[in-house]
């Protein structure tokens, strides 16, 4: 969406197609054929921003983290390290950026006060509607003021090209370990199966953290927790790996080469902070020494360096893709099926639950597995390769 924010023309608006995906729409009566946005945005998926930070001289650093304050860490998804830098660069006069759900869509927002904080914290598994938002970004920094942004891997890339050579002091930046966004159609019918009207969190800790995968949502005015497991088609469908972005299935930032000076996510290796795990433990990694600096300075943080042999396994895509999952999505399709196709058939094809009980879900959980298994022997030989590079530096 960089691309929309580029043009001066305004000749690009960001508009979701009928599989539930944002794509640009070009109003060629306005625009000059100025190719500034094709620029930017061949910038950002060609991956050659990585390139530019492997100039920086620094080794990246993997450490658990956990926030002291217990209300941000109870509505964070992990451990709340993000709020606890969040808090850090607000009480210092800054703004910080992030994704907040709005109408059943997710969509970037400013923030400047600590109340507003849990608007833009936990995890969103849709992908964010960033328009204008790096136009803001720049505004901000132009001004001197101390931005923190967040988002995912491609958004800070897509901030950096937007910004173009101008390096800024007073910029940080926080990428979220991801997995590849979702059709916005899996959320709505997820939404509608279980006679839900809003979404509230995408995962919570109902049963402590890293112990379930529920949503919680408004259901008839009041906000419940879908704790059953046959209610969780939108988990379901997002597990298989067939319904996320096209995009997403060759990304260049599913890389150990980092983009953002942070990154975060959870941490799913064993840690001797047994009664902390159930409390929800962050992965931090940083990968500039502005990034390192502002963790380790952050009073709020709870710090304890990190192995990678133990914090990469469970996160396989800080490290490599999932391009054999392109051939199994069905993301293109998606508008159709759920139109033309019984309720049934769409729940169970699309987000299919290993389970014996449902014949159909069965055979195509087994299908997905089945297909999976190359990819998670590269995955293997991917791991080994990385731990060996990470161990001569």
């Amino acid at each position: 969406m960089c691309c929309a924010d580029t043009c001066k023309q305004n000749a690009i608006k960001i508009i979701e197609d009928k599989n539930g995906l944002w794509y640009p729409e070009i109003d060629k009566n306005k625009c000059i054929e100025c190719h500034s946005c094709e620029i930017k945005c061949h910038a950002i998926c060609s991956g050659e921003l990585i390139k530019k930070s492997e100039l920086i001289n620094y080794i990246p650093r993997p450490y658990i983290a956990w926030n002291k304050n217990t209300t941000q860490r109870e509505i964070s998804t992990s451990g709340g390290s993000f709020a606890a830098i969040a808090t850090q660069i607000l009480r210092n006069g800054g703004v910080v950026c992030g994704a907040k759900i709005e109408n059943n869509r997710v969509k970037h927002i400013f923030v400047s006060s600590e109340k507003d904080l849990p608007l833009i914290q936990g995890v969103k598994y849709i992908q964010s509607n960033v328009t204008g938002i790096y136009k803001q970004t720049k505004e901000f920094l132009e001004k001197g003021t101390t931005v923190l942004f967040s988002g995912t891997p491609c958004q800070i890339a897509a901030l950096y090209s937007f910004l173009g050579k101008k390096q800024y002091n007073n910029l940080y930046t926080a990428e979220v370990i991801c997995h590849g966004v979702v059709s916005n159609l899996i959320l709505d019918y997820h939404l509608k199966y279980n006679h839900a009207s809003q979404i509230i969190t995408f995962r919570t800790k109902s049963l402590g953290w890293g112990r379930d995968t529920y949503t919680s949502v408004i259901k008839n005015g009041e906000y419940v927790i879908l704790n059953k497991k046959n209610l969780n088609f939108f988990y379901d469908a997002f597990k298989s790996d067939t319904v996320n972005r096209p995009s997403c299935y060759k990304c260049k930032y599913a890389n150990i080469k980092r983009i953002a000076d942070i990154t975060m996510g959870d941490y799913w290796g064993k840690t001797q902070f047994i009664e902390d795990e159930k409390k929800g433990l962050s992965l931090l990694i940083t990968n500039t020494i502005k990034g390192d600096n502002i963790i380790t300075q952050n009073k709020q943080l709870i710090l304890t360096k990190a192995e990678w042999k133990k914090c990469l396994p469970k996160n396989p895509r800080l490290y490599c893709d999932k391009h054999e999952c392109e051939n199994i999505s069905i993301t293109h399709q998606l508008h159709n099926i759920f139109l033309y196709t019984p309720k049934f058939f769409a729940k169970n094809f699309i987000g299919p639950r290993f389970t014996k009980r449902n014949p159909l879900a069965y055979i195509r959980s087994y299908f997905l597995i089945k297909k999976k298994k190359k990819i998670n022997y590269r995955v293997e030989k991917e791991l080994i390769k990385v731990l060996t590079k990470l161990h001569e530096l």
